[in-house]
C-alpha cells in the first residue's frame, strides 16, 4: 500500500538573531517598488527568493513583483535595511511603500505579505537606462499612483506593460510631453494636494475626450504618427497622446479654484473662466460646444460650498500659495492612486455614449444661453 505523502510544514521562527549586511549591496533605484527592490538585492547575492525572505522575517506565499507587492511590519523593515546595509529611514525615504502608513502592524516578529494586488499605486517599469546606470540589468519596478512615468533625464516614457519587446517609449521626438511634464510638476509643487487633485480632474476630462473619438483635437492624431514606427497601440499610447492638454487644463482649472477656495470667486469670474475654457477648445480645433461638457460637470461639482463648508478667505496675492484640498475632494496621500483622486467619474477606455447633443443656444452654466 502506498504511503500517504506528508502535509508540509510550515515552520514560524519566534526568536531572531540580528541581522547582517549582505556581501554585495545594490544602488537605489528612487521610488522602486519593495519586491522589486528585495528581488535586485537577492539576485546580486545569489540567493533565491526562497532563501532570501526567511532571512527578512515570517511570511506566507511569495510572489512574481512584476504583478503584486509585497507588505512588511516595522520588525521586518528594519531586517530588510540591515541586509541591504542602510538604515529604515533610507528605505522608507526612497522606497515609497515602506512608509509608515503602508508598514503592516502585526507585531513586534518580523512579518510581510504578497497581497496579489498591490495595495497603493501601479506597478511601472523603471526606465532601462536608469538602471543601467545603477548596475543593473534585471527589469526593475516603481510604484506609481499613475499607470505610467515620464523619465526626463532619459526622455522616456515608462508603463506597466510587462509583454516582452514593451519597453520605454524615446520622447525625443515629442518635446510638448516633456514640457508638460515639467509644468504638471511645477504646479503640484506649488499647489500641493489641490494642484494632484486637479490634474487628476483635468486629466478625466482629457480621457473623457479621448474616449469619444469626434472630440478628439487633431493634434492627438499627429503624436499619435509619431509614435507608429514604435508599433504603439491606442490603448498603451492613450495616456501620452492626450498628457499636454491634460496639464494645460489643471493650469485653466488652478485659475478658477484659486479664487473659489480663497473666497473670491465671483458670478462674471465663472462666466469668464468658461469662455476661456471654451477658447482653448477652439485653438485645439475641438467642437467646443461638446467638448466643453466634461469642464460643466467639473464646474458644477466645484461651486462655492456652504459657509459651513468654506475655508477661512486668503489674501488675493499669493498667487502659488499652497492650497487645502478641494471640496469635493476627499483626503488623500502622495501616492494615492489618480483615478482615486478625481471627483469625475471617467476613465481612458470607457465605453460612452456618442449621442451628444449640447444645450439649447450652446453650453450652460453660467456660460453660453
Amino acid at each position: 500500500m502506498p504511503k500517504t505523502p506528508r502535509k508540509k510544514r510550515t515552520h514560524t521562527r519566534t526568536s531572531w538573531a540580528p541581522a547582517q549586511p549582505l556581501p554585495r549591496q545594490i544602488r537605489f533605484i528612487a521610488g522602486e517598488s519593495t519586491g522589486s527592490f528585495a528581488r535586485r538585492l537577492a539576485a546580486e547575492n545569489g540567493l533565491q527568493p526562497e532563501e532570501f525572505w526567511p532571512m527578512v522575517g515570517n511570511g506566507g506565499q511569495i510572489f512574481d513583483p512584476r504583478y503584486s507587492e509585497v507588505y512588511l511590519n516595522a520588525a521586518a523593515l528594519s531586517r530588510l535595511a540591515r541586509l541591504a546595509g542602510h538604515d529604515a529611514a533610507t528605505l522608507q525615504w526612497l522606497l515609497p511603500n515602506l512608509r509608515p502608513h503602508h508598514l503592516m502592524d502585526t507585531g513586534p516578529s518580523p512579518e510581510w505579505r504578497w497581497p496579489w494586488d498591490a495595495a497603493s499605486g501601479y506597478l511601472v517599469r523603471a526606465c532601462e537606462l536608469c538602471a543601467r546606470a545603477k548596475g543593473t540589468d534585471e527589469n526593475a519596478y516603481l510604484i506609481s499612483p499613475t499607470t505610467w512615468q515620464v523619465c526626463t533625464r532619459h526622455q522616456r516614457w515608462l508603463d506597466n506593460r510587462r509583454e516582452e519587446h514593451t519597453g520605454s517609449i524615446p520622447l525625443h521626438h515629442l518635446p510638448d510631453i516633456i514640457q508638460a511634464h515639467h509644468r504638471r510638476l511645477t504646479l503640484e509643487r506649488r499647489l500641493g494636494e489641490s494642484g494632484r487633485a486637479l490634474f487628476a480632474d483635468a486629466y478625466a476630462i482629457a480621457a473623457y475626450w479621448w474616449n469619444l473619438p469626434v472630440l478628439s483635437p487633431p493634434v492627438w492624431r499627429e503624436r499619435q504618427n509619431h509614435l507608429r514606427p514604435a508599433k504603439t497601440d491606442d490603448v498603451r499610447c492613450a495616456p501620452l497622446v492626450l498628457y499636454p492638454e491634460a496639464v494645460h487644463m489643471a493650469e485653466a482649472m488652478a485659475a478658477r479654484e484659486r479664487r473659489r477656495l480663497r473666497g473670491t470667486l465671483t458670478t462674471n469670474q465663472a462666466h469668464s473662466w468658461l469662455h476661456h475654457v471654451a477658447a482653448l477648445l477652439d485653438d485645439w480645433q475641438m467642437p467646443a460646444d461638446l467638448a466643453i461638457q466634461p469642464a460643466l460637470q467639473w464646474a458644477a461639482r466645484h461651486q462655492n460650498p456652504d459657509p459651513a463648508h468654506q475655508p477661512n478667505p486668503r489674501p488675493a496675492r499669493g498667487r502659488y500659495r499652497r492650497l487645502p484640498l478641494p471640496h469635493p475632494h476627499t483626503t488623500q496621500t502622495t501616492d494615492t492612486p489618480l483615478p482615486e483622486l478625481s471627483c469625475l467619474p471617467w476613465q481612458i477606455g470607457e465605453l460612452l455614449s456618442p449621442n451628444l447633443t449640447p444645450a439649447p443656444g450652446g453650453w450652460t452654466l453660467t456660460g453660453r444661453a
